[in-house]
């Protein structure tokens, strides 16, 4: 038949002219069922599946229709083949496609569509055919094709063949795997070590035990910030008994001067980290260590002798000091009256000068080095200025013998008043005009300009002498002052290190056997807690026998608690117990005392100012009150009112707590390499629970810190470890540092196995993942849960995760179908095809039938 058409331009002739093979009415509907079911599709993998359609599928362009249709309403699939079998009616087709896509298929089918054949009367290059729906038969017209096709489904089965496990077997799309094959699949020859294979439900367990550890860790990364919040309400008083603490300590005394700057002639860090050494060894009463001590016993000493020689020096330095001042005021007068013979002042200038580079400990004070220095440059520039004024007037082969002057040849004393003049040029802001011939003439007075340039100079140089002489302390008091008044504890603790010293001679001479008595000796009179033992005794507070042994023994485990440096928050209960039972005794002492007619108030108020007693009263009050703040903290509900967000509270993350270990309760009883054969029930568990991580993770990640209040710094490294202050606040930000960079890691991982999972295979290389789970388990086994200070449940859920994870580590195991075997496994393998059935029913939708 000869294609009709008419002169007026046809809607349909224009989509063959276009080259369609569908009408806009069929591509929009093919394109809504396509979004419908998009998100199903993305979630699923690509199966094989045959499909026999039966319906008005022969001979009218069946075959043509579901090519066309299925490769535009397809995300992921396609038609693999096609055959027709018209002694049966039915056309057979095979597909790749998700289960989603071939029932979306069916269903489009079995709407009646209308193909037109185009063949003869049609512009070259155009389309022949055209699929159109039903409804637009009437846009036909005048416009004839060579023949019209009538076609839809009323009956079609699915049988989808079987992906997945068979006992130990690996079964894709109904063939039992080998090496050879899944090396095909995955693009690789062969895959050679049979275990480096993973299936996608291997992969889930994965994947939902390491989003289950970055829970864990997120968990764990939001307990520290509240802890560093509670730790930064808490770190005054936490200072504040730590300073009580010290100046409870054996050189207390000596550390307040050595260890600050306040007095330059004091300061020593060297000799205070020295005693601080001793001291901790002597506090813990670990006296059979002392002999390991010895270095650092014999550098105090040594240290404290170069204190003692600073003082010296320092004390000489005046002396010169006070010389040069008269010398410089000589001088001074001279110059004001214009007087040229400077011979004298510059002689005993250049002897003092020539002394003061003599002193070598003032000269190399880390403290005072610079401000020496530039002492000593000025004096020398005033120094060659006023050789240059002695020699400037002298005639040419004159002796002068006063002035020590030796004779020069022309030649050579030209030489050397041009390198002067040059020196002296470019140190001060002058110009010398020296002629090359000899001076014939005496010049009796100073230029003004010289004159001005001498002033300068002496200035400059009585400025820093001054800053030297008169050395101030940090609170502007005089330094050499506050220094000399220090004697008598630096003498003190210079006949404790000689005592010490002998005694560890004699030790390591096995001259003396006995360690503790003799240390002990040493150290009674500094002992803080023996002198208000002492002191209560002397008060008339201890009566008894039985109150000497009371109090003493209360003493020393007090002593032995405060000591245990860094201060242990484990102990801070105890401590409040031992102070508040000799804060009781005392107490019950003086009300007895009232009640016996003594005079109950003197001794309260000598005990009230005794600075041992107060300040373990003080130590007492600053630990309540840090046990108070912390309470105060978890009794709070939330701080997201807060301006800017830091931390949640501990209601809040106790909650997030009971969540996670509800999860882990479930994640203990979805194993899937414990339970291989049912690992399609696992692996929709494992789908289940990792959207219930990934709920309970949104929660925890809804707030954000700002840069102000995220830790994002290394801490300082020069801290004192033996001040719980410095150590725990390191230890939180360490370890919030650690946190967050390991959940960064675990989240680049994390987004990896979804780009696997997302390939929708049933199978994924172990070669290819290979550097992936290296890493990941270098992350893991390097993850210090001590560091991190996980509580006990935490850290076994944490491990219990790691270990699943790390079972994968070789991949998984499947055996290989030997010739023997075979008939009988592809007999199984049959027994599991998905047998799906769709059934058209006139005005009504297709139903589903499963068999």
């Amino acid at each position: 038949m000869k294609t009709l058409i008419s002169t007026d331009k046809n809607y349909l002739y224009e989509l063959l002219k276009k080259k369609y093979h569908t009408s806009e009415i069929v591509r929009a509907q093919i394109a809504e069922v396509k979004e419908k079911t998009r998100e199903d599709v993305v979630k699923e993998s690509l199966k094989s599946f045959t499909v026999k359609f039966r319906g008005r599928v022969i001979d009218n362009s069946f075959e043509k229709t579901l090519r066309i249709i299925s490769k535009r309403l397809f995300n992921k699939g396609r038609v693999d083949s096609l055959h027709t079998f018209k002694e049966f009616g039915f056309v057979e087709a095979n597909m790749s496609a998700t289960p989603t896509e071939v029932e979306s298929l069916i269903q489009y089918l079995m709407k009646p569509h209308l193909v037109l054949h185009c063949k003869k009367g049609i512009i070259k290059g155009a389309s022949n055919l055209l699929i159109i729906d039903e409804s637009e038969q009437r846009q036909l017209d005048n416009f004839t094709p060579d023949y019209v096709h009538r076609n839809y489904i009323t009956h079609a089965e699915s049988y989808e063949k079987y992906t997945g496990r068979l006992d130990d077997y690996l079964v894709f799309n109904g063939l039992p795997l080998t090496s050879e094959k899944i090396g095909r699949e995955l693009r690789f020859n062969k895959i050679e070590t049979k275990n480096r294979v993973f299936t996608t439900t291997g992969l889930k367990e994965i994947y939902l035990n390491l989003q289950f550890i970055d829970l864990i860790l997120k968990l764990d990364l939001e307990q520290h910030y509240l802890k560093l919040r509670t730790f930064s309400s808490q770190e005054d008083d936490l200072k504040m008994v730590e300073g009580k603490i010290d100046d409870l300590g054996f050189f207390a005394e000596v550390f307040d001067h050595i260890a600050s700057k306040d007095n330059p002639l004091l300061s020593d860090e060297d000799l205070f980290l020295d005693l601080m050494r001793i001291e901790h060894i002597i506090e813990n009463n670990n006296w059979k260590a002392m002999p390991a001590y010895a270095g650092y016993v014999y550098s105090a000493v040594n240290r404290l002798n170069v204190q003692f020689k600073l003082l010296e020096e320092y004390s000489l330095f005046l002396t010169y000091a006070n010389c040069i001042e008269k010398f410089v005021a000589k001088l001074t007068k001279k110059l004001f009256k214009h007087k040229s013979d400077i011979h004298s002042e510059l002689h005993n200038l250049t002897a003092n000068y020539n002394e003061l580079k003599k002193l070598s400990l003032v000269s190399n004070h880390p403290i005072l080095q610079n401000d020496y220095q530039e002492l000593l440059n000025s004096f020398s520039k005033l120094l060659a200025y006023l050789d240059f004024l002695t020699i400037r007037g002298t005639k040419a082969g004159e002796s002068d013998s006063h002035h020590n002057i030796a004779h020069l040849t022309e030649g050579s004393s030209n030489k050397f008043l041009n390198v002067m003049k040059k020196c002296i040029e470019s140190v001060f802001s002058v110009t010398i005009d020296i002629s090359t011939k000899p001076f014939i003439q005496r010049d009796h007075g100073l230029k003004t300009e010289e004159e001005a340039d001498v002033q300068k100079l002496i200035i400059k140089f009585n400025e820093n002498l001054e800053k030297l002489a008169n050395l101030k302390t940090a609170k502007g008091e005089d330094a050499f002052l506050e220094a000399r008044k220090c004697v008598p504890q630096l003498t003190n603790l210079s006949d404790v290190l000689d005592q010490l010293k002998e005694l560890i001679k004699n030790i390591e001479n096995k001259r003396d056997k006995d360690l503790q008595n003799p240390f002990k000796a040493i150290f009674a009179k500094s002992n803080k807690f023996e002198i208000l033992y002492r002191d209560l005794y002397d008060l008339g507070s201890i009566e008894t026998q039985l109150e000497q042994e009371s109090i003493h023994g209360i003493l020393a485990n007090l002593q032995k608690l405060l000591f245990d440096k860094p201060l242990k928050e484990s102990a801070y209960q105890e401590i409040i117990h031992k102070i508040s039972s000799l804060e009781g005794f005392v107490t019950g002492k003086n009300k007895s005392s009232h009640e016996k007619g003594g005079d109950a108030d003197t001794t309260t108020q000598k005990l009230n100012q005794n600075p041992v007693f107060k300040s373990i009263i003080d130590v007492k009050t600053g630990i309540q009150n840090i046990i108070e703040k912390e309470t105060l903290s978890k009794k709070i509900d939330t701080f997201k009112d807060e301006s800017e967000f830091l931390s949640f509270s501990d209601k809040e993350l106790n909650a997030f707590l009971e969540r996670i270990e509800k999860l882990h309760e479930k994640l203990k009883d979805t194993c899937y390499y414990k339970n291989i054969a049912a690992f399609e029930a696992v692996e929709k568990n494992l789908d289940r629970l990792i959207g219930e991580v990934k709920d309970i993770e949104s929660h925890i990640s809804t707030y954000t810190r700002s840069k102000d209040k995220k830790v994002s710094r290394e801490p300082d490294i020069h801290i004192n470890y033996l001040k719980s202050s410095q150590l725990t606040r390191r230890n939180l930000e360490k370890a919030i540092l650690l946190l967050q960079n390991q959940i960064a890691q675990m989240h680049g991982f994390i987004h990896a196995i979804e780009n696997y999972l997302q390939r929708h295979s049933f199978i994924h290389s172990g070669v290819a993942t290979s550097v992936l789970f290296d890493q990941i388990t270098y992350l893991l086994s390097n993850i210090d849960v001590r560091l991190l200070d996980m509580t006990k449940p935490i850290e076994t859920m944490f491990t219990e995760s790691v270990n699943t994870i790390f079972h994968y580590q070789v991949g998984e195991t499947f055996t290989e179908p030997k010739k023997e075997n075979i008939d009988e496994l592809m007999k199984e393998i049959e027994k599991r095809t998905i047998v799906r059935q769709y059934q058209n029913h006139e005005n009504s939708l297709p139903d589903l039938q499963l068999s």
